[in-house]
């Protein structure tokens, strides 16, 4: 059976890295599952390491002002994994978007269902309200399940009712037939923080601000999800004159830190992830050792 390796985990934990150590020591291919590194032009603020020796996949596949959603990423992501396959060597998906690699393990039949038009142009006549009056009539268990920022923002809402009144045959989803390995990388609170703190730093002298700039200059619509991401979001604050840059900064790395928080939450509750604890000094080797014995036919 052909193998799939998996390295996922928070921030700031080096799964690029790391990534692309195995990719060399294995012959394998990056394929990465980040939702931000998936927008051209936003590579500073996004941190998008790309190796310069090891083919990397899914970066740099859309515009800033698409809208790049899950479905895709899962079909473009079987795809090259397919691809890498073929071609004798490791596919190894590489990223924190929990979601994106829940996609390709797990059933998520609600991709399925593709855009209405018609009824997504009479949703966004709608108030903020009645959109969530109606999704929680329509879809009580999302709603249940939505958090804060999903239950006020419209977009998502309209999606979750798009779902709700869909009348589309939810039809099954083929899954990949891979002996597939699940690496999680992981760290303290403290550690994690400490490293987001230094590569905010480092964004900062490497030009994210005047990224930043170019970006907002060029697209203007502020609800496109790549102009809402961590970074771009807070730095907007002082190019519009309402921060000061210090403080602008100092958001920029809180809302990494809730982040990573938030990723840490989502991969515990999956299974099948062998977790390495980064601020061990031989965590490599003991990847290197479990891969290898995973890896050898």
């Amino acid at each position: 059976m052909n193998k799939l390796l998996i390295i996922c985990g928070p921030t700031a934990t080096g799964k690029t890295a790391l990534g692309e150590h195995l990719a060399k020591k294995f012959d394998g291919e990056i394929i990465s599952a980040d939702s931000r590194h998936v927008y051209k032009g936003i590579d500073i603020i996004t941190g998008k390491d790309v190796p310069k020796d090891i083919p990397i996949h899914l970066i740099d596949v859309a515009e800033p002002d698409y809208i790049f959603n899950v479905g895709e990423y899962r079909t473009l992501t079987l795809k090259a994994v397919n691809n890498v396959s073929r071609s004798g060597k490791l596919p190894i998906i590489v990223g924190g978007t929990g979601l994106y690699v829940r996609s390709i393990l797990k059933p998520l039949e609600d991709i399925n269902i593709p855009p209405d038009k018609k009824l997504r142009q009479q949703l966004e006549s709608l108030t903020k309200y009645s959109l969530q009056r109606k999704v929680s009539q329509l879809n009580p268990d999302w709603w249940k399940k939505a958090n804060h920022s999903d239950k006020n923002n419209p977009r998502r809402l309209i999606r979750a009712i798009e779902i709700a009144l869909s009348k589309e045959k939810r039809q099954g989803i083929k899954f990949l037939k891979f002996d597939t390995l699940i690496i999680g990388l992981t760290a303290s609170k403290e550690y994690i923080n400490k490293k987001i703190d230094q590569r905010v730093n480092k964004r900062l002298k490497m030009g994210a601000l005047e990224e930043a700039k170019n970006i907002l200059k060029k697209y203007k619509n502020p609800n496109l999800p790549a102009i809402t991401s961590t970074g771009i979001r807070q730095l907007k604050e002082y190019i519009d004159g309402k921060e000061s840059l210090p403080e602008a900064i100092k958001k920029w790395n809180l809302a990494e830190y809730q982040y990573a928080k938030r990723q840490i939450t989502w991969f515990k509750k999956e299974k099948d992830i062998n977790w390495f604890d980064i601020e061990n000094s031989d965590f490599i080797a003991k990847i290197e050792a479990m891969v290898l014995k995973w890896y050898t036919p």
